[in-house]
This record gives structure tokens, C-alpha cells and sequence, in this order.
């Protein structure tokens, strides 16, 4: 906060006040060197630079305006037209988006000045004559693009300066397929706290593209219309500003006569146009420079009416057609909405060479699938993290304490270390926790910028030190628990172990077979599928009470060795994911590398009674949080406990050394700290 009032101070006003103090002063009419070219000026002025023009009032009183307007901001062709052709006549030029600016259209500016920045992206869209004709014939093209000045100045080995930071997109998913696709990760973006849904979505249309005729996909362009309606309809959607995006002209023009027309009889012209960020429809041409909260896709392309998929997909196919894709899927803030007839895997890339082509693959194969669909690119690893491995303890010691984390979560370098998912709803997080490892960004983008970011993504952010932590790792976990604890509201619901506790969800019987049922063979099928329903519901569980349940769930209620053998045998051809703790093997279906620290009771009759039936991992999440509140506790007074919870009458020998093992397993871990007298406290 400092930081950014000594930047304001030190920065705006303080030009401001330097160009004030350039301006020529009064003395009684006497303006020093710049009497003449004020006399001019105020004549000029007076009769409306008649006879004179924009022209010669800079030629009349060049001095004057230099300090008067130290800064114009003009086009090359009114360069040309307003400004004398004089060498060094400016300080300094600067080209923006010059990656659609010709060499030839650039020069003139260039030359009337002592130094030039040139900025622009080389993966965007070059200067192009597509589309500068009367008529364009999309499949059959004959325009190629052209060389910029950004090219020529790359070519030249100019002196180069990398901007990383994306402004633009508001959740991360918006820009993680162009930052991998095209960028090797390197954009600096930060993850949004509901990071775990994509914002960009997959609408499959039935349609199908009219090649060779009206080049149109009609139902492709409806259900699109449709969609649009919908939001300006909507008092809450219709806050958020639309822009449509086409891959083809045809399809542009056809979209733009449904919206029309359909905008004009639900008289919406108001919430379409009337507006600070109107409505448009635009196709890959002429898109670049534009940003809406909402972009919907029409890609038009697909399967014609006999079901062949023609991989002319128009300026795309052309060599720098990949950089128009680029520029189409990086314009929205909020949401993307990708309508098409056609999925990625109609898309055959053995049949072309095309980068265009294949990145239009992999997009729709982003959009249909999400993050998980993007491909380690160039070396770079969009889930490594920062490379000090500190994330992933405190994101362990945390999830002991009831709370669900992830650690390394971001799409590109900039990485959250620790992200607690938010337990009232599992779908956003609650806290970003940020460690000050050595990585490639600046002290002040660590400390000031990107907390600043992730604050105004509507994040909660705490930073950790490293040396604290190591000098102190209870200490400073206890502070991040303190935090999570009044963030969550924990603190209000007192601090009993229970509240870790959650219901234990059961899948249902459904009938009642016989052994031959799963000896047979014939329904094999049916049981996998049992199965898998079964881990993922009741997850973490072991082989044995997987077992058990899957035959109860079919009301089979005696076992046998060809039964158990059976099920092993499908079980194990699932390949479920399975986490080993205390010599146990628990299977669970979620993509978890840690668990979520809590623990499951249930409501009598319960299905748990043995100690296989109980996991471990459960039972010292149960064992912490009894010992957070107890702060140590006898073997024997531990064993009650967990019986109680667990609602076991009579606790046997053999439940008695299942929580010895659990025990061990916490000791293992560091998670607790058993002395000679058997009296158990937390490390």
C-alpha cells in the first residue's frame, strides 16, 4: 500500500508537474524565445487555422507545440499527412500493435524520430490482405500474409524486452490453452480462487456446414443466437458484455442478420448496443484489439451433409493461421462459450500439415475437456512448481487439521503454494498461501504485484517466510490454522474434535442375488461398475471392506474363496488409485496426492463394525483432532474414544491393535509422539 502511494507521488504527479513547469511564462506579454511562435499560435488559433491547417501549425510554432502536446497520438498515414518530413523532429516514437503494421505504412514515423519502441506480439495476427477484396473465396485462398515491421525489427536482432504479465482474463482457464499452445507457459497468470471449474465451456451443436454452397452452419448459428438472447435477457447475464467471434465471414454475416433480427422483436437493442461495450460479431480477421466479459465461438466448420470433414477451415489453413486462432480464443475476460458441430477428434492432423489446423484440434480438445487435455510443450511443465517443495508440508500439515489443500496450483510459472480448498463449498478455495522461495520474478512482483493480483481475483492471501517456517514449522502453522479457522468460521463453531467429523456416505442395495452372481462371469460388467461406484462414494476403503460392501449392496450375505477370488480379480482390474497407510492399501477414485484430514462417523446400524472396516488415514486425522482438544491422552483412554466415535460397544483385541498401528503410522509421519508410559500427545 505504501509502495503504491510512493509510485503515484513519484510517478504521475510528478510528471505532471515537470510538463507544467515546461510551459512558457507570462511576463507582461513577453514569452522570451517563444514570443514569435506564441503570436502565431494565438493568430492561428483565432481564425481557426484557416489557411493553414494542422500542418502548418506545427511548421509556425514547432517549439511550442512540442511543449504544449508533448505527446501525440497519431496513425502513420496522419504522421504523413500532418507532419513535415524532418529527421529527429521527435524524441521518441512508439508503434503499438505492430505486429499488424507494415514495414512500409511504419517508416515515415520512424524516420522523423531520434529513438522508436516498437510493441507488439509476433504471435498475433501479421498485416494481411485477406478480406481487402470485394469478394473472398475462403476455401481457395490466394493472399498470403505479410511481414510487419515487428518482424523486420526481430530479424534486425533489436534489443528485446519480454512482457509477461496478462492483464486481461479474469480466471485463469480464459488464457492457460493460448499460454501453452503458443507462449511455452511463459505469460505470468495467476489462478482464480474458483480455479477448479474452466470458464471456458463446449456446446455441441447439431448442424452441419454447408460447404461449397452458402459456406453456412444454420443450427450452429441458432443455437448460438439463442444463447445470446438468453443473456440480454437475463437482469443478471445481460451485466456481463458479449462479443461473438466466427472462423468464417459467411458465417459472420449470417449470425449478424439472426442476431438482428432476433434482438430487434425481443426489443433488447438497449441491453445489445445501448451500453459502454456493445455487442459486436467478428470473424478472425478483424477481432485482434477487441475484449468482452463473454466471447461465444461459432466455428462453423464440421461435418457436411454427406458427414465428411473437410480440413479447409479457411485462414486458418494459411502458414500464420495459428496466429489468428491465438487472437481469437485470448479475448474474453470472464467466459468462453465454444459452439461447434465438430469435435477435436474428427479432426484428423496424419491428412495435414497445417499449425493452424492442429492448434484448432487442440483447442476444441481444451474446451470439450479442460486443463487436463494441454500437453507438456518445449520443455516447459505447466504443473511444476517453483522448486521449493515447501507447498507440499504445510499442504500436509494442514490437511491433519481437517482442512482440504492443494499446493503448486496455477497454470503457468507463478505458482499459489498452497491453495485450502474452502470446506463450506468445495468448488473455490478459501486462502492462498504464498512462501517466499527463490524463483525468476522480482522482489517487488513477489511482495507488492502479485499479491495485489491475486487480491483483486478475490483471493485471500497469506505470505509465509521460509526461515520462520523451518526455525519454527508448529509455530507457523498454528498462525495459518489461526487464519483458516476465522476465514472458515471454525472459531464460532467451538473447538471441538467432531467438527472434523462428516457423515458416512453408503451406496444402496439394490437386490438380492446369489453367489453364481459374481462366480458366474455373466455379469461381470455390472459388478466392475459396482465397484467403481462404490470407491467413489466411499472413499478411502480397503480391499476387504470393498469386498463386503459390493456383495451386501447385491444383498449377497455369505462369502466364499471362489467369491473373494473373484472380486479380486475385478478389482484389480480397475487399477484404482490407492494411498498405503499402516500396512493398508485404501483405494479412492479422486486425482488426491493428500487427504482431506477428516474423519466419517455414522448413524446406527452402522455398516463399519470391524477394524477393516476403518481406514487409517481416517482414524489419526481422528486421533489429531481428539488430541488438539485432550492434548494427551493414555493408550486406554485413546482407544475408548475412538470406539465411542466409531460406535463400537466392545472394542476387540484385534481393534485395539489396529489403533496401535495407526498410532505408529502417526509416529511414522511426525504427526504424533507416544512416550514409555503409552501416553500419546501430538508432535
Amino acid at each position: 500500500e505504501i509502495d503504491c502511494r510512493k509510485r503515484k507521488i513519484t510517478g504521475r504527479e510528478k510528471i505532471r508537474a515537470d510538463l507544467i513547469a515546461r510551459l512558457p511564462e507570462d511576463n507582461g506579454g513577453d514569452y522570451g524565445s517563444l514570443s514569435v511562435e506564441v503570436s502565431a499560435f494565438t493568430r492561428l488559433a483565432r481564425t481557426s487555422l484557416r489557411g493553414a491547417g494542422v500542418r502548418g501549425l506545427f511548421s509556425e510554432a514547432p517549439e511550442l507545440m512540442k511543449r504544449v502536446c508533448p505527446c501525440l497520438l497519431m496513425s502513420p498515414a496522419t504522421v504523413a499527412q500532418y507532419l513535415s518530413p524532418e529527421a529527429n523532429s521527435f524524441d521518441l516514437v512508439i508503434f503499438d500493435e505492430a505486429s499488424q503494421m507494415t514495414t512500409a505504412e511504419a517508416v515515415g514515423a520512424i524516420a522523423r524520430a531520434k529513438a522508436a519502441v516498437i510493441v507488439g506480439d509476433p504471435k498475433q495476427l501479421p498485416p494481411t490482405e485477406f478480406f481487402n477484396s470485394a469478394y473472398v473465396d475462403e476455401d481457395n485462398l490466394e493472399n498470403e500474409d505479410l511481414e510487419s515491421v515487428l518482424d523486420d525489427c526481430l530479424a534486425l536482432g533489436m534489443n528485446e524486452k519480454h512482457l509477461i504479465w496478462h492483464y486481461r482474463s479474469k480466471h485463469e482457464s480464459l488464457i492457460a490453452f493460448s499460454n501453452n499452445m503458443y507462449y511455452d507457459n511463459r505469460l505470468c497468470t495467476f489462478p482464480s480462487p474458483d480455479a477448479m471449474e474452466s470458464k471456458v465451456k463446449f456446446v455441441r451443436a447439431e448442424g452441419v456446414y454447408d460447404r461449397g454452397f452458402t459456406k453456412i452452419n444454420k443450427k450452429e448459428a441458432e443455437a448460438l443466437t439463442e444463447e445470446v438472447i438468453r443473456r440480454l435477457q437475463d437482469p443478471v447475464l445481460s451485466r456481463s458484455s458479449l462479443g461473438v467471434v466466427t472462423f468464417s465471414s459467411a458465417q459472420q454475416n449470417y449470425i449478424e442478420r439472426l442476431l438482428t433480427k432476433a434482438i430487434a422483436a425481443k426489443r433488447l437493442e438497449q441491453a445489445a448496443y445501448e451500453r459502454e461495450e456493445p455487442l459486436f460479431v467478428k470473424n478472425l480477421e478483424n477481432v485482434q484489439g477487441d475484449e468482452r466479459d463473454v466471447i461465444l465461438f461459432s466455428v462453423c466448420y464440421g461435418p457436411d451433409a454427406s458427414g465428411r470433414v473437410s480440413l479447409n477451415f479457411g485462414p486458418l489453413n494459411q502458414s500464420g493461421g495459428w496466429r489468428r486462432l491465438n487472437v481469437a480464443v485470448s479475448r474474453a475476460r470472464e467466459e468462453m462459450i465454444v459452439f461447434s458441430t465438430m469435435t477435436s477428434g474428427m479432426i484428423d492432423l496424419a491428412k495435414t500439415s497445417s499449425k493452424g489446423v492442429a492448434g484448432l484440434k487442440s483447442f476444441l480438445e481444451f474446451a470439450e475437456r479442460g486443463k487436463t487435455s494441454l500437453a507438456v510443450r518445449n520443455g516447459a511443465n505447466p504443473a511444476a512448481g517453483n522448486g521449493a517443495g515447501i507447498g507440499k508440508y504445510i499442504a500436509a500439515e494442514l490437511s491433519s487439521y481437517g482442512y482440504e489443500c492443494r499446493y503448486d496450483v496455477g497454470a503457468s510459472d507463478f505458482k499459489i503454494d498452497v491453495a485450502v480448498v474452502n470446506p463450506k463449498n468445495r468448488h473455490e478455495f478459501l486462502l492462498a498461501i504464498l512462501c517466499d522461495a527463490t524463483n525468476e520474478f522480482s522482489v517487488k512482483d513477489k511482495n507488492v504485484l502479485q499479491v495485489q493480483s491475486l487480491k483483486r481475483a478475490n483471493w485471500n492471501v497469506l505470505r509465509v517466510n521460509c526461515v520462520n517456517y523451518y526455525n519454527n514449522p508448529k509455530r507457523e502453522i498454528k498462525r495459518i490454522k489461526e487464519a483458516l479457522d476465522r476465514l472458515s468460521g471454525a472459531e464460532k463453531k467451538g473447538k471441538g474434535y467432531m467438527r472434523y467429523a462428516r457423515i458416512y456416505k453408503a451406496v444402496a442395495q439394490s437386490g438380492g442375488e446369489s453367489a453364481a452372481f459374481v462366480t458366474g462371469g455373466e455379469h461381470d460388467g455390472e459388478i466392475t461398475a459396482r465397484l467403481k461406484e462404490i470407491v467413489a462414494v466411499e472413499e478411502p476403503i480397503s480391499r476387504g471392506f470393498l469386498k463386503t460392501r459390493c456383495l451386501s449392496t447385491f444383498g449377497i450375505l455369505k462369502s466364499g474363496a471362489r467369491i473373494e477370488a473373484r472380486l479380486d480379480a475385478l478389482i484389480d482390474s480397475c487399477a484404482f488409485k490407492k494411498e498405503r497407510a499402516a500396512g493398508t492399501d485404501y483405494f479412492y477414485k479422486n486425482d488426491r496426492v493428500i487427504t482431506q484430514g477428516k474423519f466419517r462417523v455414522e448413524n446406527e446400524p452402522c455398516l463399519r463394525k470391524n477394524e477393516e472396516d476403518f481406514t487409517a488415514i481416517e482414524t489419526l486425522a481422528l486421533i489429531r483432532a481428539a488430541l488438539e482438544e485432550k492434548v494427551s491422552l493414555y493408550f486406554d483412554e485413546l482407544t475408548s474414544l475412538v470406539a465411542g466415535v466409531y460406535r463400537i460397544r466392545r472394542p476387540s483385541e484385534q481393534f485395539a491393535a489396529f489403533l496401535r498401528e495407526c498410532v505408529a503410522y502417526g509416529e511414522a509421519r511426525g504427526v504424533l509422539v507416544r512416550s514409555v508410559s503409552d501416553r500419546i500427545t501430538l508432535a
